[in-house]
């Protein structure tokens, strides 16, 4: 694996390959000796817009594992930013940007490893990590029915419809008839009782601003009760600590923010060891 720019480019093989690293990988990170020697000597230069997740996990991914990453922050050019770290000589590149032909022409001008931390249409790592959640929570992402809700983060669709049928499994999505300005992609339903109905995790997307909560959760606040009753028992909720309960918002007892979170320092550094070995 060169680059990682999109999961939908990636067999099945090369997913699970990255997955099973990652397994490995998360040892180190629930680990009391945070030290591996897997990338000594090897340098990561990351653009981002602000820190963030992605950031945050980059950081302590290649730390983790005995590497470097020099983070540039607000860059008034991402794609000339990413290119002066390519110049500088670091082996990968983790980059986010909007503009999805920016990663093409960082492959084609930099020698560097280069990684899609979040584009407009593609979160690679972002759904290596909610893929690996669920392997981590359900035993395995084979033969699940996995629900999306809400209309913010939407770059995860097109992967997650791609990469869950390799597995057997499937990905629905839950919109409100309403919203009509949110491009659909894959199995959408329109009915909350219908979509939530026997689903073994849900993964909460986030709503964009102005965005009516009860059109989507069914309460301000967040999901309700009432609709994560409707799915398996004990089913994982991904995105979301909260959900409401009787119109007052409470942790979930199943959220799976705090395992998400691992997992995606995880994906990192089996993304980023998988590059050094190549």
């Amino acid at each position: 694996m060169k680059h990682l720019l999109t999961l939908t480019e990636l067999t099945r093989n090369e997913i699970q390959q990255i997955l099973e690293m990652a397994v490995q990988m998360r040892r180190i990170v629930l680990s009391d000796c945070k030290r591996g020697p897997q990338l000594i000597g090897h340098a990561v230069g990351g653009v981002w817009k602000k820190p963030c997740t992605s950031s945050a996990a980059f950081q302590l991914a290649a730390m983790y594992l005995s590497g470097n990453c020099v983070p540039v922050f607000g860059a008034d050019n991402e794609l000339a930013a990413a290119l002066q770290l390519g110049d500088m000589g670091v082996n990968t590149l983790a980059v986010s940007c909007d503009n999805d032909n920016a990663f093409r022409t960082l492959t084609l001008r930099s020698k560097s490893h280069v990684v899609n931390c979040g584009s407009r249409q593609y979160d690679p790592i972002g759904v290596l990590a909610d893929l690996m959640t669920l392997y981590v929570k359900l035993d395995g992402i084979g033969n699940l029915n996995l629900l999306a809700v809400g209309n913010r983060d939407v770059n995860k669709i097109s992967e997650l419809n791609y990469c869950l049928p390799l597995f057997g499994s499937n990905l629905l999505w839950y919109l409100p008839p309403d919203d009509v300005a949110t491009a659909r992609k894959g199995i959408v339903l329109d009915k909350a009782q219908a979509a939530f109905a026997g689903v073994d995790a849900v993964l909460d997307l986030g709503l964009t601003a102005f965005s009516d909560e009860e059109r989507y959760y069914g309460s301000t606040g967040g999901i309700t009760r009432e609709l994560l009753d409707l799915a398996r028992i004990d089913c994982p909720l991904l995105g979301s600590r909260n959900y409401v309960d009787n119109g007052i918002l409470k942790e979930y007892p199943h959220n799976a923010v705090s395992a998400r979170e691992s997992c995606y320092v995880s994906v990192a550094m089996a993304v980023l060891y998988l590059f050094q070995k190549n």
